[in-house]
């Protein structure tokens, strides 16, 4: 929770190429500049996605129906 009293934005991170299945894992707002500067630097590929809140709609034409 932040200062505020809301749940902090979550991304997921995917790790591309590193082995035989991807390596994800899910960082806070605050830490996704420094996921890509250090993917970056060791010549790694990185998929950022928001993840949404269990529960919420989602924005697609298929979430919808």
């Amino acid at each position: 929770m932040t200062s505020s009293g809301e749940a902090a934005q979550l991304y997921e991170i995917t790790y591309l190429g590193t082995g035989p299945g991807p390596e994800v894992r899910t960082v806070e707002a605050g830490e996704v500049a420094a996921v890509i500067e250090y993917a970056g630097e060791h010549g790694m590929q990185v998929l950022v996605r928001l993840c949404r809140p269990v529960g919420e709609p989602g924005t697609r034409k298929e979430d919808a129906s």
